[in-house]
């Protein structure tokens, strides 16, 4: 989801697509964002431009939508990502066939957040970007305006995007996030930034680079850091070996984790 309502959001929405945009990334929003952006965006009739804040309702609306006939089967995997994220889609596109787009999957990087009562919520970091598989799209749809309505009912609609979207599918479906990635593949914290430079321009000259040649996902970054991050980890991946630029996933890791889910407590905030 993006928003015409500030220039900045629009500079983002801009600075993503010039950076890792293809004929498959779509921006959401309630009006034309850009004459750059107009092609691939969507507006949606049902779509709100909401704060911060209140973007679990955007996100609930915009599954829900994704329901129609016209968009339920045309992709085998649906990406939700944030503009100040850098995507590596080629890495990603490749990933995504170690699973079956027919089977039910919620695929992203797990994380825990911890309710003011101590009880915990597993999710999918908005900010690391997240998946639903096909087949699990029309049911997505279907849940999406009751865990709308009981948003709106517990909390005004406010909350934690991811931990929200995390909970609806939870309740509903028992379906939990699974990593797709392994550690090291994403750089989403500010001690992986130092530790990787990710920010820093590297070139001829520079020393070794320390970014991990499988990077699929870089955030946060501003607009201007956007080409600095791609950069990096373009450089990272032709210095590595043909092996590393392999980028093979351990299934056994993802066997392990998915059998070891801890599901969402439904007393959380949002996650009900």
């Amino acid at each position: 989801p993006s928003s015409a309502r500030k220039q900045q959001f629009v500079d983002a929405a801009e600075a993503a697509w010039r950076a890792w945009g293809t004929a498959d990334t779509y921006f959401v929003a309630t009006s034309r964002l850009s004459p750059l952006l107009d092609p691939q965006t969507f507006v949606i009739d049902t779509d709100v431009d909401t704060d911060y804040a209140h973007l679990p309702v955007r996100t609930f609306l915009l599954f829900e939508a994704l329901g129609r006939p016209d968009w339920v089967d045309a992709c085998d995997w649906y990406m939700k990502a944030d503009a100040d994220s850098f995507v590596n889609v080629p890495l990603i596109l490749e990933r995504l066939k170690c699973f079956d787009p027919n089977e039910l999957w919620f695929l992203g990087v797990p994380q825990v957040a911890h309710s003011s009562a101590g009880s915990m919520t597993r999710f999918a970091s908005g900010g690391a970007g997240y998946f639903i598989s096909r087949a699990l799209v029309p049911k997505v749809a279907a849940w999406a305006p009751f865990c709308l309505l009981q948003l709106l009912q517990h909390t005004g609609g406010t909350g934690m995007e991811d931990v929200s979207f995390a909970g609806c599918l939870w309740k509903w479906g028992h379906v939990g996030v699974v990593s797709y990635v392994d550690e090291g593949e994403v750089i989403t914290s500010e001690a992986a930034h130092n530790r990787t430079g990710i920010k820093e321009l590297q070139g001829p000259g520079s020393p070794p680079s320390r970014v991990p040649p499988c990077t699929f996902i870089v955030h946060s970054v501003t607009p201007d850091e956007l080409d600095v991050a791609r950069a990096n980890v373009h450089r990272a991946s032709s210095m590595a070996t043909a092996e590393q630029r392999l980028c093979a996933f351990d299934e056994e890791k993802l066997r392990i984790g998915h059998a070891t889910l801890m599901a969402p407590e439904e007393n959380v905030p949002g996650a009900d």
